[in-house]
Formats: C-alpha cells, structure tokens, sequence
C-alpha cells in the first residue's frame, strides 16, 4: 500500500514536470525576419529579438483570442514581482500597460506604482480570431517595477490571453503557460 501511494506521488509529479512549459523553443527565422527566437505553445506564439544597438528587446505575443494577451518576465510565484505587459487590440489600434505583479494573481500599472510605462508599441492586429501585439522594451529601464535584462542570461517567462472580446487589462484569463526565455544563447 504504502509503495502504490509514492508510485502514484511518482507519477503525477512527472505528470506535472511534462505539462510545465510544454512549447518548444526555436531560433531563426520567423515570418522571414533573422535573430528572431520563438516560443510555440500552439495557441500562443511569443517571439523575441535581442536589439544590441538600442539596448532593447523586441517582443510579439500572438494568440488565438480577439481578447488580452499577456507575458510576465521573472515572476517570483504566480505573477508576483513580475515585468507584466499587456495588451489587446481594438478599433484597429493597439493598446499595451506595462504592469508589476503585485501579489501571486494581481496587478497593476508601473505607473500607478510610482513607476513609468516602458513599452514602446510597434504594432497590433487582430484578424480570423488572433490577436498579434508586437512592442519593445530596454534592457534596463531604470524602472524599479521593471526587471534588468541582460544580454547571455535566461529568464523564466509567463503568458496568458484573454477570453475574446476581453480588450481591457482587469479580466481573467482563459488560458496560461511558462517558458524560459534565453537571451543571446
């Protein structure tokens, strides 16, 4: 008895450990640009290219949803003390929020904080039921709500979407995952 009850402790931790970051990561082309790397979680894409010159990332969030999409950098549990942006398209235009993880599942505006808002928009579409936001942020904003990106070392990442129609920065999500994101590996 006492065997089938670590068998089973066994298995779903294993279970667990498979179901964690479930996408695959790959590095080259994306839509014919170079440098991008890619994190493909089937229902959302998140794509980013180190820029070296600007000392920026570029960032694109694409996922099956006319509602919110999201990425967290660096959270310590849940969303907590997480670099949070996100945004959602509507009217044609994109909107983003730079945000800080104020507990495990809350938020708020850097700039609500006392902080500023980093993100700077490149663009936003949503067609035949996917929303594609793409902005960039520094590597060091000087923003205590933001976190310190640097150029060889890794991060853990998370993402999430809103339900569609959900273009706002309060409502739940519908859908999460994680990743690590490796900057110039």
């Amino acid at each position: 008895m006492r065997f089938t009850g670590i068998l089973l402790t066994i298995s779903s931790a294993l279970i667990f450990v498979l179901m964690v970051g479930c996408g695959d990561e790959t590095t080259g082309p994306t839509g014919g640009e170079e440098g991008w790397t890619l994190w493909d979680g089937g229902d959302f894409i998140f794509a980013w290219l180190l820029e070296d010159s600007t000392s920026t990332i570029r960032l694109r969030l694409s996922a099956q949803t006319t509602g919110w999409v999201a990425v967290g950098i660096e959270p310590t549990q849940g969303m907590n003390e997480s670099n949070l942006i996100i945004g959602y398209v509507s009217g044609g235009s994109a909107s983003i929020r730079d945000d800080f993880g104020t507990g495990m599942f809350t938020h708020a505006s850097d700039v609500s904080l006392g902080g500023s808002d980093d993100v700077e928009v490149i663009s936003g579409s949503e067609a035949d039921g996917e929303t594609i936001i793409e902005f960039r942020i520094p590597l060091d904003s000087g923003d205590q709500y933001d976190k310190v990106l640097v150029d060889g070392e890794s991060y853990d990442v998370i993402f999430a979407f809103g339900a569609d129609g959900a273009d706002d920065y309060t409502s739940a999500h519908v859908w999460t995952d994680s990743a690590i994101m490796n900057l110039g590996l």
